[in-house]
């Protein structure tokens, strides 16, 4: 864009827009008839935005979520920095959605696959990159200096020979009405002052208060409180509810029925929760109401037997591979259905106003809320602003937004603003769950004991299928990138390699989990590595030194995490160590987990962790993001797990589905490796290296193999 307006909005403001979230360098070159209805700028305004105000604040509308991982706090660094302004001058919010907000291909405005700064970073520093010369433009024209003679720092362009500056707020006007560089000079990592270092969570401050905002929070005039109460059973529908079984219930509003259920609708909270208890509900038979666990496990080895499946890899003759291997290694592993559990429950707030829908939701999908509140209000798209509170957890369930659909349901049918939420109870029995998965894995050695081939074969549900059901079954022709993540494209080499994934059918949703299928096959194939380092009479390290010998850089950091983590030297009295290394998202992690074993406790008491994200924005973030995931990994290894019977799940709440305590919590030692690769995300990658990285130490303090998890399930706690 060449061009930018000034925005009337009290005061004037600076717009500067992004980069279209595309393969375009640039951005258009003319600004389109669509440029006034921006919804985050003025007349002019085509893309996303920051704003500068002539009291010299910064504001950015940021095209992700943050759900406590740091990712504003990181996007303030990156604008603060190229735009030379103090960090406390930036304020980040969550945009509306627009082109240049949305991610391409698919042209929506979400956040998942850890792509908040690995996506965004280079869009970013481009834009306040242009806002800077813009005003650097302005002052040279205002003091009747030359451009080379200027330099900008702390909100100020300086004028070092005469000795004056002027802020950026008396810089404001003029700057609007100048054309923006197309190629503006992105500083280089030598002149950045914060990014690449540790900075302050600017969320942090409200949370530890009390004063941070999420969506539960919400409040409006004239409000009303509605609870969902739905089917535990998989795919049943409503049949009929008993309105008389709410007799007497004070401050009752109204019953709305749903696809699924009913919301009770009241003046307050309470009596809409009791409401939910009460009412009486009948649901119409369905076809896997009788589902349970074991049926599960059946479906799933039948797929490790069937004949038909999606090959993702094939290099090489396996089968004569294995035929003629000196030594071959087997095994079979499984993981359990696991809820995301976020501490905020689903809720989502909606006020209807003639055509004009507002909700408020702590949503990973800004498009999808619209269309969906679009939908039931019957208004067009544009008509649907979506505010993003801050967000209790996501982990993937709040790309979900079944609850915006219902609560807008609700609000159109009393004719008033209404709060839906779900309890705890209905959040864990609508399914959306990171799927159950089974895997066969076979490998072939050599009279030397190396690797000469390996063969994989999976079986488990389709996340993409449930996910995005038409991209599965279109362009993707049944290829779930989740299928095999981590596995098809894994670094390591094997000479033969097949892996091959079957998909099975059940009734329970399965969705979006932090890491997604790299969690699963993290544990299968490191657990198994170690198997076969085991019949090759060799050091789990060295076995992985030799499949990683032609990467240098995924050896750095397989390297650093076993030399940070005391590999080959004694461990301290009682304590064993077990090694784990995976990639997924763009980066590389590696982990050494130390534990020690009494009876059936385990004590993991340290893990030390090699990440190499290629670079960094925020270490603090960085080495957070590690510590929350080797929680969370540790978590779901230890207790975590969904059972079914009768077609619904039997963990409904956290005395039945148990999550770490902060006395379990391991300490964490991170250590970033900055490789100068491409930037991969960090919210993810370093959960699958610590299941296996643990069973492996459990397998060196006990010599018990753990195939399946969770640990509790075989016997033993954390």
């Amino acid at each position: 864009m060449q061009r930018r307006t000034l925005l009337q909005a009290g005061i004037a403001t600076l717009v500067v827009p992004l980069a279209p979230a595309s393969a375009q360098p640039a951005p258009p070159a003319v600004i389109t008839a669509a440029a006034a209805n921006s919804p985050n700028g003025g007349p002019g305004q085509i893309t996303a935005f920051l704003r500068i105000g002539q009291d010299g604040l910064v504001d950015f509308a940021s095209p992700v979520t943050e759900m406590g991982q740091g990712t504003h706090t990181a996007h303030a660094m990156i604008v603060a920095d190229e735009l030379d302004v103090p960090l406390s001058a930036v304020r980040v919010t969550a945009g509306q959605p627009e082109p240049a907000l949305r991610l391409q291909p698919v042209g929506e405005m979400y956040s998942g696959a850890s792509f908040g700064i690995r996506f965004w970073h280079d869009r970013i520093r481009r834009a306040a990159a242009q806002a800077r010369m813009a005003l650097t433009s302005a002052a040279a024209e205002r003091l009747g200096a030359p451009v080379g003679e200027l330099t900008t720092a702390e909100g100020r362009v300086l004028h070092a020979t005469s000795g004056r500056s002027l802020s950026y707020g008396e810089l404001v006007d003029l700057a609007a009405r100048l054309p923006l560089d197309d190629q503006p000079r992105i500083k280089p990592a030598a002149e950045r002052r914060l990014t690449g270092r540790a900075a302050p969570r600017a969320d942090i401050p409200a949370k530890t208060r009390g004063a941070a905002i999420y969506g539960h929070d919400v409040k409006l005039p004239g409000m009303a409180y509605a609870v969902a109460r739905l089917s535990p059973v998989f795919g049943a529908e409503l049949e009929s509810f008993d309105r008389a079984s709410l007799a007497g219930l004070r401050g009752l509003i109204d019953v709305v029925p749903l696809p699924n259920g009913v919301a009770v609708v009241a003046e307050n909270t309470w009596a809409a929760m009791q409401g939910a208890q009460r009412i009486t509900l009948r649901f119409k038979p369905t076809p896997d109401q009788a589902l349970d666990s074991a049926e599960l496990i059946r479906r799933l080895q039948a797929g490790l037997a069937a004949p038909e499946a999606f090959r993702g890899k094939n290099d090489g003759d396996i089968e004569a591979t294995l035929r003629g291997a000196a030594k071959g290694v087997e095994a079979t592993y499984t993981a359990p259905y696991l809820a995301h559990a976020p501490m905020e429950t689903e809720n989502a707030t909606v006020q209807i106003q003639g055509d004009r829908v507002d909700v408020w939701c702590s949503t990973q999908h800004q498009d999808w809320c619209i269309r969906d509140a679009a939908r039931v209000a019957g208004v067009p798209r544009e008509n649907v602003r979506i505010h993003t509170p801050m967000t209790g957890g996501g982990f993937g369930r709040r790309l979900v937004t079944t609850i915006v659909e219902q609560a807008t349901t609700v609000a159109k049918a009393i004719n008033r603003p209404v709060k839906l939420i779900w309890t705890r109870e209905e959040e864990f029995a609508q399914s959306y769950w990171r799927p159950a998965f089974a895997a066969r894995i076979q490998a072939a050695l050599d009279a030397q004991g190396k690797v000469v081939g390996l063969n994989l074969r999976a079986a488990g549900q389709s996340v993409m299928g449930d996910y995005r059901p038409a991209l599965f079954a279109g362009p993707l022709r049944g290829n779930d990138p989740f299928s095999l993540q981590s596995i098809s494209d894994t670094r390591y080499r094997f000479g033969a390699f097949r892996a091959e994934w079957h998909r099975i059918q059940a009734a329970p949703k399965v969705w979006l989990w932090r890491s997604v299928g790299s969690s699963q096959y993290g544990f299968f194939l490191e657990s198994f590595l170690d198997e076969v380092a085991l019949a090759a009479n060799k050091d789990p390290l060295a076995l992985r030194q030799e499949l990683l010998a032609h990467d240098p850089r995924a050896l750095t950091v397989l390297n650093t995490a076993a030399r940070e983590g005391g590999w080959g030297t004694p461990a301290p009295a009682g304590r064993h160590r077990g090694l784990a290394y995976v990639e997924c998202y763009g980066t590389l992690c590696a982990q050494v987990a130390e534990i020690s074993v009494t009876g059936r406790e385990i004590r993991v008491h340290k893990v030390t962790v090699a990440v190499d994200c290629g670079d960094v924005v925020n270490t603090d973030t960085v080495a957070a993001q590690m510590q929350g995931a080797v929680v969370w990994g540790l978590s779901a290894m230890a207790a975590e797990h969904i059972t079914l019977k009768d077609g619904a799940a039997v963990e409904r709440n956290f005395d039945t589905y148990p999550i770490l305590r902060i006395n379990q919590a391991p300490q964490v030692d991170t250590h970033i490796i900055r490789s100068g690769q491409p930037l991969g995300g960090i919210g993810e990658p370093g959960v699958p290296p610590l299941a296996p990285a643990v069973c492996n130490a459990i397998f060196a303090a006990t010599g018990r193999r753990l195939r399946s998890l969770p640990l509790v399930d075989q016997g033993l706690h954390v």
